[in-house]
């Protein structure tokens, strides 16, 4: 009976630590967790005016270790959790890009804090594109088609793949289950690395199917708000009831998927975290003219698209990509270079000419970790090439990931 009693206790004692911890909001970030950022001060911000407070100030403005906003009449200021040395660093790479559009977004994926966001558009200065440009996806999208292969049907790495014809061309007669002397038998790690794309054009068509791919379309947040300080375009994405239109969303091989560059690094921060994705921040803490903390972010789990084991077989993919890939070359000598030596690395390339194939968008988004200490960071990068290719993305992803871990203490 005297175990019985304080068991009970305890279970009361219990319950009401919950129900305290759970009907009380959090001080500070939680963008989807209601109207108002909460404080201890009678000054509350409503959400969409600071919000829209932010979105008024120009690019350059955000990349400063602190500025300032009005809201409701009030001057705040706003400190920013970029990591300034990695940010200079990006700022001065962009510079020598000789795109139309260049962009580099990094974040760590552990916190979801945004260390570095640099990027321009030659027609459109004052644009934010690492929140609000929509850049066809690409293959990128390969990630989120191998995703549900693995997640959804208990796929593999290893698992056999048949296809006719070329490797980055799409044709209907691709699609069909047909096997001749042409016929080429790959693995799916081998159709990622070497992103095919009639593997995935079936992956799309004949396995996942409509609901397979925006399922898992959705649990990578396409058409989905992303809670950022700063207002972020939702991703796009369109499926029809036609084999072959889902043959060219899986694949990547369509210009209607659109995503952000922020997106694109949340996406392989989910892989980094093993199958999570943190809720993303760029501003680390707002204060008022009394220098009270009117806001301060948090760290939460936003969702998690995919398991841990689904996680680390597609890092293990992405690892290919880099060693012998579509990135090979961007990543060559990585045992030669005193700071890569000591990195896992691994991404996705993608690229797709715009409408008027006046511009090539170029992609890598991609995770680096440290072997022993485990530091991870997010990357995506993206170019819009014009007539004469420039610096790759891939390449651009290299000198980030060198500078970011050359930071680190020994």
């Amino acid at each position: 009976m005297i175990i019985r009693s304080r068991l009970w206790i305890f279970i009361s004692l219990l319950s009401g630590v919950l129900w305290f911890i759970f009907s009380f909001p959090c001080i500070g970030g939680g963008l989807g967790n209601g109207e108002f950022w909460t404080s201890q001060k009678p000054f509350r911000i409503p959400l969409s005016v600071l919000r829209q407070s932010i979105s008024e100030k120009k690019p350059w403005e955000l990349t400063s270790p602190r500025f300032e906003i009005t809201c409701n009449g009030k001057l705040l200021t706003a400190t920013t959790t970029l990591d300034q040395d990695l940010q200079a660093y990006l700022q001065s790479i962009v510079k020598g890009s000789t795109g139309q559009m260049t962009a580099i977004v990094c974040l760590d994926p552990i916190s979801g804090r945004i260390l570095a966001m640099a990027g321009f558009d030659r027609g459109k200065p004052e644009e934010k594109v690492w929140t609000q440009r929509l850049i066809p996806s690409a293959s990128i999208f390969k990630i989120i088609t191998a995703a549900g292969a693995i997640e959804f049907l208990g796929m593999s790495p290893m698992t056999l793949f048949h296809y006719n014809g070329g490797k980055h061309t799409l044709y209907r007669y691709q699609l069909e289950e047909k096997r001749n002397r042409y016929t080429c038998t790959v693995t799916l790690k081998d159709a990622f690395k070497d992103s095919i794309n009639p593997v995935f054009g079936k992956l799309g068509s004949i396995y996942l199917g409509r609901k397979g791919i925006l399922e898992m379309a959705d649990r990578f947040m396409w058409q989905r708000q992303i809670p950022l300080e700063i207002p972020v375009k939702p991703s796009t994405i369109t499926l029809l009831d036609d084999k072959f239109n889902l043959a060219e969303v899986a694949s990547g091989f369509n210009k209607a998927t659109r995503i952000t560059p922020i997106h694109g690094a949340l996406i392989v921060a989910a892989i980094a975290n093993r199958g999570v994705i943190m809720a993303p921040s760029f501003i680390d803490t707002i204060e008022s003219g009394g220098h009270d903390i009117i806001y301060q972010s948090r760290i939460y789990p936003l969702t998690r698209p995919v398991n841990p084991r689904t996680a680390d077989l597609l890092f293990e993919m992405m690892k290919a990509t880099v060693e012998k890939g579509t990135a090979k070359k961007a990543f060559s000598h990585l045992n030669r270079d005193k700071v890569l030596k000591d990195l896992e690395i691994g991404g996705k390339t993608g690229t797709i000419d715009n409408e008027s194939h006046e511009l090539r968008y170029d992609w890598f988004c991609g995770i680096a970790r440290q072997k022993d200490r485990g530091k991870r960071l997010a990357l995506s990068v993206v170019v819009a090439h014009r007539a004469i290719l420039g610096t790759r993305a891939a390449s651009f992803a290299r000198l980030v990931i060198r500078k970011y871990f050359s930071q680190m203490e020994p």
